[in-house]
């Protein structure tokens, strides 16, 4: 008999087509979700464990413990591990079809089974009349049915299996260690599973390493810490100059550690003088080691502490050289203004310049007369260089030096620049030969006498001769020096010197004798003067660059106060002497007198008693500068017509910086009157005004074309008009079209510009000026006591120099007066609270290392 062929069904659900594609997706999500909800609950305290584990590893707690805890603590975790995961896959059970299809028809919320019944076949029935047209209605109800699939989230159960969320803290703590590891994450993992044999006796060891690199550098000191293990991945090395100061300490270590410093290895010494460092048998011994990294330790490329020829800690290193000074001349040394040599100059230092001098020797190796036994001194003219501050990397300025008082002056000699930095090392610049400018002396007797004096730079027994017959003849004819005492003993005491002290120190004394008397015969008193006050300033500048104490400080200052008051009085007989006290001079020509001198000698020592020490070099600076360009002015003479040119255009630029403060002025109360804006445009301000014309508009217009007028003379005199100039005169237009409209608030506001601009420009003319006419313009002294008007600016202020400007500050800050004002509260109530005994010793302490400085 002929079995019965089978039935006829649909496709199945797995077969070709885009529902089947799609069925079979949504079978492997099934699949994968109920995968999921049975192994997250049974692996999840496995994962937990682990995430322990690893918080601990990144805290960097393991290598803390000894050695036996740390492979302890490892065998714990791992048994946990272990069993944790061997109950997870002895309990899973692989996903079959049947659950895989049951779970879609559950999610889907499909009734009756459809996706079952297409897997189905009929098996009764096939030989019934109709059969096979009703099992195909079935399958297509079915189909119909199951026509709409989804599959939801999986839902392992977790709130039930873990009420508390531990789970979430176990993250947490997991994100806290990497935090807290940082990049040092994975050698803390590599730590955790390597435990290692701790030197110490009672566990790890303490390391500590502090690099602080030299004050000069002013880089910021470098803490190093280990807890007894070998550094991890490679790092960036620590890179420190030449001269750092290492210094470690270790605690709790059974004996000496040793560090290794590229080829050197230093042993460290017990900090307790009572243990030996050789002896190991001392518990939780702690042991100190202080070192200089100095130029043997540039090849070094690690720092490693041992013990027990086991490592502690390492760390990449770089030992940076620090490279001698460099000077050079960027121009060729050339006398400049009275007989004074104009040295410019470039220094370079890769950690900051600490000091630099010009260097003079004779080419044929000549010494000095009176300092032949001196050795270098003996052969050598050095002289200090002023810097711009402390700790500048790179120098290019300028010095003015007066060599004209030297036996030296008039010859020729080898100048070259010295340079030092802060570790003591020098450089030097190129020897350039040059004649050393010497003064031109007017009196013949003075002439002669310096003649004879440079006579005397080669003491042979025929100059002896020569000089002493030159003296003699000068004796017999006092008429011919005034019939001066002092002068006649001079010579008479230098005669009989030269006759029966032919030794090198004597020559010394006699030449120096000699000028002194040249001196006087050609300045009178007011070279005695100039050289007293010329030797209290070097003194004061030397007692601040050396840290001199308040009381020191005041002396000198006090000493140089009444030095400068007989020099002024001095230079007021010379002058009248010469005939310049009646050189003209405008009724608004800037002047310095003694009451600004005596002011900028108060501010130095308003300075230099709130700890500005280098404030207070750079005001006695501006103050020598002052006095040299007086002098300068004196040896030029009578101003020429250019510079009585130059001379108006700046008593006129004053003028008019003082109106337009006047029109500020005047504006800014019309604005406070609270005037209605555009209530009076048409109606002239009495006397400043034209009819038709806005309160002020007039006044401002006429200031606008008088700015005119000067910036034509400056192109005149200068080839060139400063930049604000033309600034303040856009400025003036808009205030006169504020004033115009009566806005009152735009016109304050614009002509604020204009006077800023115009104090700019005046600074930067003046400087221009200063530098054109030699650095003597604006710069006669006064008389005692005068008022200096001109030399305030528009607010009634005193400025710090001359033509109203301040003087340049070579990159010193010097505080202004609100600021030495507050300085000084802050001393005076560090003062009272040292003065409180009830205060805590620390901090009494603290306020007493702050006010040793001051």
């Amino acid at each position: 008999m002929t079995p019965p062929p089978p039935p006829p069904t649909l496709p199945p659900p797995g077969g070709p087509g885009a529902w089947g594609n799609r069925y079979r997706l949504f079978m492997e999500l099934a699949r994968a979700a109920l995968t999921w909800e049975q192994v997250w609950p049974r692996v999840w305290p496995a994962m937990g464990a682990a995430a322990l584990f690893l918080t601990v590893a990144l805290m960097d707690w393991l290598p803390l413990l000894p050695f036996w805890g740390h492979w302890l603590v490892l065998i714990s975790f791992a048994a946990a591990f272990g069993i944790l995961t061997r109950g997870a896959v002895a309990g899973f059970r692989a996903i079959d079809e049947q659950g895989a299809r049951r779970r879609l028809e559950r999610d889907s919320g499909l009734e009756h089974r459809p996706l079952t019944a297409l897997n189905d076949r009929l098996a009764v029935g096939l030989d019934t009349p109709g059969a096979e047209n009703l099992w195909r209605a079935h399958l297509s109800r079915m189909a119909k049915a199951a026509d709409v699939l989804r599959i939801k989230w999986p839902s392992p159960g977790m709130a039930r299996l873990d009420p508390y969320g531990l789970r979430v803290l176990a993250v947490l703590f997991l994100v806290i260690g990497f935090a807290t590891a940082g990049s040092d994450a994975v050698g803390r993992v590599e730590r955790a599973f390597m435990p290692q044999v701790h030197p110490g006796v009672n566990g790890p060891i303490d390391l500590n390493i502090w690099i602080t690199p030299p004050a000069y550098t002013g880089m910021a000191p470098i803490f190093l810490e280990g807890q007894g293990g070998a550094a991890g991945p490679a790092k960036p090395p620590i890179k420190v100059p030449v001269g750092s100061t290492l210094l470690a300490q270790v605690a709790g270590a059974s004996g000496a550690p040793i560090l290794v410093l590229g080829p050197r290895t230093i042993r460290f010494a017990a900090i307790d003088d009572s243990e030996s460092a050789d002896n190991t048998e001392n518990t939780g011994a702690s042991f100190r080691l202080q070192t200089v990294l100095g130029d043997t330790d540039i090849p070094a490329d690690r720092i490693e502490v041992r013990l027990n020829n086991q490592p502690l800690a390492r760390w990449p290193l770089q030992v940076a050289a620090d490279d001698p000074p460099q000077v050079e001349f960027t121009r060729a040394p050339a006398r400049t203004g009275r007989a004074q040599l104009r040295l410019e100059y470039e220094a370079r230092d890769d950690f900051g310049v600490a000091g630099m001098q010009v260097v003079i020797r004779h080419p044929d190796g000549l010494s000095i007369p009176g300092k032949g036994a001196q050795g270098d001194a003996g052969t050598s003219i050095r002289s200090e260089l002023p810097l711009p501050g402390l700790g500048s990397k790179k120098i290019l300025g300028s010095s003015i030096q007066d060599f004209s008082a030297h036996p030296w002056a008039g010859l020729v000699v080898l100048v070259r620049l010295q340079v030092l930095d802060a570790r003591g090392q020098a450089g030097q610049s190129d020897a350039v030969r040059i004649v050393l400018p010497e003064r031109v002396f007017n009196h013949p007797v003075a002439r002669a006498i310096v003649g004879a004096r440079k006579m005397l730079n080669t003491p042979t027994a025929e100059v002896l001769n020569t000089v002493g017959v030159t003296l003699d003849k000068l004796i017999g004819h006092p008429e011919h020096f005034f019939d001066d005492t002092v002068v006649f003993l001079a010579l008479s005491v230098a005669t009989s010197r030269l006759i029966y002290d032919g030794s090198d120190e004597g020559i010394g004394d006699v030449q120096a004798l000699l000028w002194e008397t040249a001196l006087r015969i050609e300045d009178g008193k007011f070279a005695v003067a100039d050289r007293d006050l010329k030797k209290i300033q070097d003194r004061l500048q030397q007692a601040l660059k050396n840290g001199a104490d308040k009381a020191e400080i005041d002396r000198l200052m006090d000493d140089l106060q009444r030095a400068l008051d007989n020099y002024m009085q001095a230079l007021a007989k010379h002058l009248q002497q010469q005939g310049l006290d009646q050189l003209p001079q405008g009724e608004t020509a800037a002047t310095v007198d003694s009451s600004d001198l005596q002011r900028m000698i108060e501010e130095a020592r308003d300075l230099a008693n709130i700890g500005s020490r280098d404030a207070a070099q750079q005001m006695l600076s501006n103050l020598q500068r002052m006095l040299d360009n007086i002098k300068n002015g004196m040896q030029q003479g009578k101003p020429n017509e250019q510079t009585a040119k130059a001379r108006r255009l700046m008593d006129d630029l004053r003028k008019l910086t003082r109106r337009q403060q006047q029109a500020l002025d005047k504006t800014y109360k019309r604005q406070r009157e609270r005037l209605p804006e555009g209530a009076m445009p048409g109606r002239p301000e009495q006397g400043k005004g034209t009819k038709g014309e806005a309160p002020g508009e007039g006044e401002q217009n006429q200031l606008r074309g008088r700015l005119g007028k000067l910036m034509l003379g400056m192109d005149e005199i200068m080839g060139g008009i400063p930049k604000p100039f033309g600034q303040a005169e856009r400025a003036m237009k808009d205030a006169t079209k504020a004033l115009r409209s009566g806005n009152t608030r735009r016109a304050v506001q614009a002509q604020t510009r204009a006077l800023d601009h115009l104090r700019q420009g005046a600074g930067q003319m003046a400087e221009k000026l200063v530098r054109r006419m030699g650095g003597t313009f604006g710069l006669r002294p006064g008389q005692q006591g005068q008022r200096p008007g001109p030399g305030s600016d528009p607010f009634g202020r005193r400025p710090g120099g001359a033509q109203g400007t301040s003087v340049s500050d070579d990159g010193v800050r010097v505080p202004s007066q609100s600021e030495r004002r507050r300085a000084r509260q802050l001393l005076d109530e560090l003062r009272r609270r040292a003065g409180e005994f009830d205060r805590p010793a620390m901090e009494r302490d603290y306020i007493e290392r702050l006010l040793k400085r001051f």
